[in-house]
């Protein structure tokens, strides 16, 4: 049986009712993509007011939670997808990982001059020295998950073509099997951020929407900072988690 609105709680009204709709949809009440009750039918249920309901799920959709589709109706978001910390995995790796079919929409492709940010987690010193940057829009079941912004200083004579990588979507994949090239460490950063209007434009959401950006220099087993890649995630789309322990 559903929780009740408990009128003499300090706690808002509507921050109830968001609270038990995301029990339900925790919960499996309510599905992936299913449509829930009409703000008719939550207001005879629970006595509320229309603003209030609205102020509820208007909450959970920026929570991540809901989404609304105009004329047809509010649905449940699909789960957020989940990453390790500690885990050192190709994007690719990590949908499959989730029953989910990686893909790529290529924005750049080609060599460059690194900016001066790249070239010091590169540890580049030749000023004329060029690498290859993959910018793509990463998708998950077709769906925009992030924008993935990649710069790769390969060794001298090796390259990279479009076609193996629009074959093969995974640049670990080819380092490895292509080069001989073993992606072993990683140093990574968090930070939240707000989409801009291109970024916006890219992942289907709105602009100002958050964002977690995640940069990432990758070594090989030579310990050898062989990539430098920056991942802005949607918000409602991603999560990290990691498990603490205490020293006793």
């Amino acid at each position: 049986m559903s929780r009740a609105i408990d009128p003499s709680n300090i706690i808002p009204k509507y921050y109830q009712l968001a609270n038990i709709l995301r029990e339900q949809i925790e919960n499996g009440t309510w599905k992936a993509n299913e449509t829930i009750q009409s703000e008719r039918q939550l207001e005879q249920q629970y006595n509320l007011s229309r603003p209030t309901i609205r102020q509820a799920i208007d909450l959970l959709i920026a929570q991540g939670y809901l989404y609304r589709i105009h004329g047809k109706g509010t649905f449940v978001s699909p789960p957020k997808l989940q990453k390790g910390i500690l885990e050192l995995t190709s994007f690719s790796e990590d949908m499959r990982n989730r029953g989910l079919e990686p893909g790529q929409i290529f924005l750049e492709f080609g060599m460059t001059t690194p900016p001066k940010k790249v070239k010091t987690r590169l540890e580049i010193s030749d000023q004329n020295q060029k690498v290859l940057r993959i910018k793509r829009i990463r998708t998950g079941n077709g769906e925009p998950i992030g924008i993935q912004d990649s710069y790769l200083d390969l060794p001298d004579g090796k390259e990279i073509s479009r076609d193996e990588l629009e074959e093969r979507g995974s640049i670990y994949a080819i380092l490895q099997e292509k080069f001989g090239i073993y992606p072993t460490e990683a140093d990574e950063t968090l930070e939240v951020t707000l989409a801009s209007e291109e970024e916006a434009q890219h992942l289907s959401i709105p602009t100002g929407s958050p964002l977690l950006l995640n940069e990432r220099i990758l070594y090989s087993q030579d310990r050898k900072a062989i990539e430098f890649v920056s991942i802005l995630y949607r918000g409602d789309r991603y999560k990290y988690y990691m498990r603490l322990t205490k020293k006793i």
